[in-house]
């Protein structure tokens, strides 16, 4: 009997060994410069998904890295396909309800793009009859709709790349989203004639913290996902990525 509980014993911590061995699977954007999109190796890339890399390393973690659509992120981590995503996902009290969250990744705002001119200013009045593309699922749809809905038309695109083509083709007079997004698309070709309409908006769900959604109950890898954020932000390594993407500080 003793043999059979040391050789159980034994069993039990091969199996948690390898359980722990298992590499995180991490969901990074497929489509939305400068946080993640695919090179032209096939590769993703971007600021969140270096941020993911630098965080499985100070956690001596191995991570398997999945893009994936926006839309896919929440649902994902509900469903326990990921254990967590790196992206421009803002903490909100709706998605508290399905997933945990980490500790602040940085802050965001939204503001409108379009070309100059197209409006003088973000009113109800002056969007009468205009036409905005969004971003389907993302914080600032919702945010159109309750402002805006009946009195312009919202067209809402699968991931940022596209609402961006939708703009620049003349699709839609205006476009609103993450201020950060906007930056990249602006500074990029064919994004150099708009510019941004009003000002930033911090209210209404359109700005705040954005953080790392995990399965809800995963309060180990919280912990270290947290430890791992003060780590690369105190040995520089956060600071580093920062200004490869952006001109100034986001966290």
């Amino acid at each position: 009997m003793k043999t059979w509980r040391l050789l159980l014993c034994a069993w039990l911590c091969l199996a948690l060994q390898a359980l722990a061995a298992e590499p995180l699977v991490v969901a990074v954007n497929n489509n939305d410069r400068p946080f993640g999109w695919m090179n032209d190796k096939g590769e993703p890339t971007g600021f969140s998904v270096d941020i993911a890399k630098a965080l499985c390393k100070a956690m001596n973690r191995e991570c398997r890295l999945q893009p994936a659509a926006f839309a896919d992120f929440i649902p994902g981590v509900a469903s326990g396909r990921f254990d967590f995503v790196v992206a421009n996902i803002l903490r909100t009290p709706e998605r508290e309800k399905l997933v945990d969250f980490s500790d602040r990744f940085w802050r965001s705002s939204s503001t409108f793009v379009g070309q100059p001119g197209v409006v003088k200013a973000i009113s109800r009045q002056e969007l009468k009859g205009k036409t905005v593309a969004v971003q389907k699922g993302a914080v600032q749809e919702r945010y159109l709709r309750e402002l805006y809905g009946d009195v312009a038309t919202i067209d809402t695109y699968a991931s940022n790349a596209e609402r961006n083509a939708a703009l620049a083709a003349g699709k839609a007079d205006l476009m609103l989203g993450s201020t950060m997004s906007h930056f990249a698309f602006m500074t990029a070709k064919g994004g150099e004639r708009f510019e941004i309409i009003g000002e930033p908006i911090y209210d209404g769900g359109l700005g705040g913290d954005v953080a790392i959604p995990l399965t809800k109950g995963r309060n180990d890898l919280r912990q270290a996902i947290n430890a791992a954020m003060t780590a690369i932000l105190r040995d520089g390594t956060y600071a580093r990525i920062n200004n490869a993407y952006f001109p100034a500080g986001v966290f």
